[in-house]
């Protein structure tokens, strides 16, 4: 009979562990399903653009005179390029492909490590069926990252889950955990704190939990080795082989305000007001003094009573660490990743004792007399707790609903990249200097490192462009669905006193309407619209939504919890994606008259220079229809043949602007987000 228990037992670890990755699996799928390149473009080139390099170079070497960029070499986080690069090389696939595939490859390997720790923790199915369930769902946030986000940190808490089994769960600690402890130094910034976590956790917990002092000289052979390596690294980086180390880190991590701050009882102030600013966000409040409080005790509280003290010695510390490391860096809730982690086992822990309590039969019972509660006090606790669990749960899915849908349709950059590296192999002779704020995006692309075409601005130089302008291509950008201060500044410019013209040509006579769309203009005032005889310079503004164009993003099979995107779920004011309506622009919009066919029409500036993108659109009011003028996403061939600047009588093609200052370029080829552009002049000709 207990061999079949015990095969049941397994089988229902199986279905727990298959729920896990189906669900992390599909929320992947979602993310990527239609999307125009890689998602998450801010972080993405961070993690491609090392793994292209260790794909082009498979090992560590110094110098770089000949690579395109300076080469990367972060000690603390060297393990997953180096890995990923290897395998992209091995495999025989792109940087981009092998990050995509990294996000499966992960998430499998989490499953297994859950697996095993769950087994560990309790070989019950009413434990791990519910921490398989709660965790399939676990999303983080954008201030930190939960297990949809595939990188360093999210391999670091693989590494910190793997340690727990090795250090609390193992005959042999120090052999598992040894090599455990290394990779999670150099695989994540956060390794270290990590390391120091478990190391602590193992010391307190075999010390004072198991009254074994022996283990003591373990911790300290541990902490011997690590101190190895941080020396280590800390040599490397003086001697130049590395970029940074582990101090550095420390640096860029460290709150500059809290250093910045004299007198002790000063810093004593900042320190309390950095810790008060963290617990009272919301990511922390909602579990340790909010609505899951309850869940996060009850869990607690089964814990010790089952005698699971390294879990709770670990929950422990790293509930402290967040505390002292608020004033300490800029960057607390880095820290709450894997206390989130950790919460979310404690809570299923409490829930899966909950359940057996309340539904294996005899369990009750037994659990009646050890507990010497009141029978009715006991079961309105029980369902009191079973309630809130069962809200953790539907705010858990709406979490990852909501963020999975956010990453979708973020950060979104529409590059026709194969166009453009088309266009530079058919130019092997040309430098491209690219003016971008996301060069690791470029780096990212196979050969880029060490390809003498691609130069950044800093390693050109304007006059060298002026004196050979047919040696050189400049690249720059003009995002249309990225925020702001993302967007680049790859614009048409429109000097003061001359006239942008537009082709009409084949239009009829009558009364159309001439309409500025999300051009980025300030102002109206000074331009006016010239059509033969006729000049207008009344205009009209509206507000005028940009939308996103996600058709064919949506897959065709969507998971129960992804149906009501546009309804406010309940519990909810907002749907989670209620339109693709990405931002309210302006539109300016005038009407005016063909009196008879005419070749063109123009716009005449007379308030100072302008910097204009966007759309241009006329339309027919008597007879429908429309022609645009998309200086965005236009074809090369309409933005230099059917526009156009005129000044002094003279026709000029149209120019833009966006890399040096002071620099004009007309137009070579569109990439969409991104423009290829010849050199035109240092300054408007007309000065």
């Amino acid at each position: 009979m207990r061999n079949n228990v015990t095969l049941s037992a397994r089988w229902l670890f199986v279905i727990g562990l298959l729920f896990f990755l189906t669900v992390q699996w599909y929320g992947v799928w979602y993310m990527w399903y239609g999307h125009p390149g890689p998602v998450g473009l801010d972080d993405a080139g961070w993690y491609m653009s090392p793994i292209e390099f260790f794909r082009e170079f498979p090992f560590i070497r110094t110098g770089g005179a000949e690579l395109t960029s300076s080469p990367i070499y972060i000690v603390n986080k060297i393990t997953y390029p180096l890995f990923f690069g290897w395998l992209a090389l091995l495999l025989g696939i792109s940087a981009e492909t092998m990050f995509y595939w990294n996000f499966s490859i992960g998430l499998g390997l989490m499953g297994y490590v859950l697996y095993s720790l769950f087994r560990r923790i309790d070989p019950s199915p009413w434990f791990v069926l519910p921490a398989f369930v709660l965790l399939a769902f676990y999303e983080g946030t954008g201030r930190y990252h939960g297990f949809s986000w595939v990188v360093p940190s999210f391999y670091a808490i693989a590494l910190f889950l793997s340690g727990i089994i090795a250090l609390f769960y193992s005959r042999r600690p120090i052999t598992y955990g040894l090599p455990l402890l290394v990779l999670l130094l150099i695989t994540h910034s956060t390794g270290i704190y990590l390391a120091a976590v478990l190391l602590l956790s193992y010391i307190l917990n075999e010390s004072v939990s198991e009254r074994n002092f022996k283990p003591l000289i373990a911790g300290i052979l541990l902490a011997a080795v690590l101190l190895i390596v941080f020396l280590s690294a800390e040599y490397f980086y003086r001697q130049h082989l590395i970029q940074l180390s582990f101090t550095t880190t420390f640096h860029d991590y460290q709150n500059s305000d809290l250093m910045a701050t004299e007198g002790w009882q000063n810093r004593l102030i900042f320190a309390i007001q950095a810790m008060y600013k963290t617990v009272k966000v919301y990511d922390f409040n909602k579990y340790f003094y909010g609505l899951y409080t309850p869940l996060v005790a009850y869990g607690l509280f089964e814990l010790v009573r089952h005698r699971k003290l390294p879990l709770v010695w670990v929950f422990s510390l790293l509930l402290a660490g967040l505390i002292i490391a608020s004033p300490l860096t800029m960057y607390p809730m880095r820290f709450f990743y894997p206390l989130e982690v950790i919460t979310w086992m404690v809570i299923a822990y409490g829930i899966g004792m909950l359940l057996r309590r309340l539904f294996a039969p005899g369990t009750a019972k037994a659990e009646a007399v050890s507990l010497r509660w009141p029978t009715w006090t006991r079961r309105l606790a029980d369902w009191g707790v079973l309630v809130v669990a069962v809200l953790f749960l539907y705010n858990a899915i709406h979490q990852k609903v909501g963020h999975t849908t956010y990453v979708k349709y973020s950060n979104v950059r529409f590059f026709d990249k194969e166009r453009f590296l088309d266009f530079m192999k058919q130019n092997p002779h040309t430098r491209f200097v690219v003016f971008t704020k996301m060069r690791d995006v470029y780096l990212s692309y196979g050969g880029m490192w060490r390809n003498p075409q691609l130069v950044f601005p800093e390693r050109s130089d304007p006059e060298m462009i002026a004196a050979l302008p047919s040696d050189y291509i400049i690249v720059a950008e003009r995002h249309r669905f990225l925020d702001e201060n993302k967007r680049g500044n790859a614009q048409v410019f429109l000097p003061n006193n001359a006239s942008l013209w537009l082709s009409v040509a084949g239009l009829k006579p009558g009364c159309y309407r001439l309409e500025l769309i999300d051009t980025g203009l300030a102002q109206i005032n000074g331009i006016r619209v010239c059509s033969g005889d006729s000049v207008v310079s009344s205009w009209r503004a509206d507000d005028y939504p940009v939308r996103f164009p996600d058709e064919g993003m949506t897959p065709p099979l969507l998971m129960p919890w992804y149906w009501q995107l546009e309804k406010a779920w309940t519990f909810y004011k907002r749907p989670i994606r209620r339109d693709n309506v990405f931002r309210i622009s302006k539109r300016y919009s005038c009407d005016f008259q063909l009196e008879r066919p005419l070749s063109m029409i123009t716009l005449e500036n007379n308030g100072g220079d302008l910097s204009l993108n966007g759309i241009i659109r006329i339309v027919d009011l008597d007879h429908g229809g429309s022609r645009v003028f998309d200086l965005d996403w236009g074809d090369e061939r309409m933005l230099k043949n059917d526009l156009g600047l005129i000044h002094e009588g003279k026709r000029l093609p149209l120019l833009w602007s966006g890399a040096y200052p002071n620099m004009l370029m007309t137009l070579e080829k569109n990439f969409r987000d991104v423009k290829a552009f010849s050199f035109y002049s240092m300054g408007w000709p007309g000065r």
